[in-house]
């Protein structure tokens, strides 16, 4: 029972998640895309196609086994990570930037997912079912309509959007403790398990895609954090789904256990940046545009 309850909020508490952030969502956001094309053109190329590459050129030059390896690249040719909304509201990161690189995401990879999925394959010789279907259903169908809905809530009750945001939020950050916790029991025999190559190469690979993030947010920092936290950062759950879909023999589980093991170790991976970062920000490189300034 305990283990159905932690698959089933894995699988939905992002569409509360979207809710909530549809609540605080500020009018006009998403025209900042339009006044910024060169900003996020830049930060698609790095989380599209810039990670993925590097990824396949960190499984090469570790050599780490099939199962590994596929699982390590499968994770990075799988944005749009909800959650790293919250990692960039604790890195300081732009809001903004974060939502509006998470929908743009989520609309490419409804392309890049499947054809990055299908070359996998063909390299490594496993059997991922990544049809354009099942990533539509899993990122569009689950969020979407919750952003909407949450927007729509703003803009025709403000008051009861500012009442019902922080409960909300509060819900979601219960539920994903609660989840955390109950993990842990399959999580942490599972990091026992990761050889140490695996380990090294994905601290490596998950560096490289912070750095490459970092350099595509410029000039401000609070973007360069934003794009290198979407470069950094995995869905979980796409992946955790591709891989149920593709091997049905394996319990759901297991498989959360796998896909939870290799985005602690992705959090873990991103504080030497972090700390970088803030002492860049002590140092006084902030990034912060002169006045009458245009971003790119």
């Amino acid at each position: 029972m305990l283990r159905t309850v932690i698959v089933f909020v894995l699988s939905n508490i992002v569409t509360l998640f979207m809710f909530t952030q549809g609540l605080v969502r500020e009018p006009g956001a998403s025209r900042q895309i339009v006044a910024r094309p060169a900003l996020y053109a830049r930060a698609l190329l790095v989380v599209l196609v810039l990670v993925p590459l590097v990824a396949t050129a960190v499984v090469t030059l570790f050599r780490l086994p099939t199962v590994v390896g596929s699982a390590v690249i499968l994770m990075a040719v799988c944005p749009g990570a909800p959650l790293q909304l919250n990692q960039a509201k604790a890195f300081g990161a732009s809001p903004t930037t974060s939502m509006n690189l998470l929908m743009l995401l989520s609309v490419f990879a409804l392309v890049t997912v499947p054809f990055w999925v299908a070359r996998l394959d063909a390299r490594l010789g496993v059997e991922f079912q990544a049809s354009p279907g099942l990533v539509f259903r899993l990122l569009a169908v689950k969020l979407f309509p919750a952003l909407v809905v949450g927007i729509a809530v703003q803009r025709l009750f403000p008051r009861a959007a500012r009442v019902l945001a922080p409960w909300c939020n509060r819900l979601f950050t219960g539920l994903l403790i609660a989840v955390c916790v109950g993990l842990l029991f399959v999580v942490g025999p599972r990091l026992l398990q990761v050889a140490w190559l695996a380990v090294l190469a994905l601290v490596v690979m998950v560096t490289l895609s912070a750095l490459l993030g970092h350099w595509a947010g410029g000039p401000r920092l609070e973007d360069r954090k934003a794009v290198a936290i979407a470069a950094a950062f995995a869905h979980p759950v796409l992946s955790m789904t591709i891989i149920s879909q593709s091997y049905p023999h394996l319990r759901a589980l297991e498989v959360a256990g796998v896909v939870g093991s290799y985005v602690l170790i992705r959090i873990l991976a991103l504080v030497p940046y972090r700390l970088w970062v803030k002492r860049r920000e002590g140092r006084g490189h902030s990034g912060h545009l002169p006045r009458g300034g245009v971003p790119a």
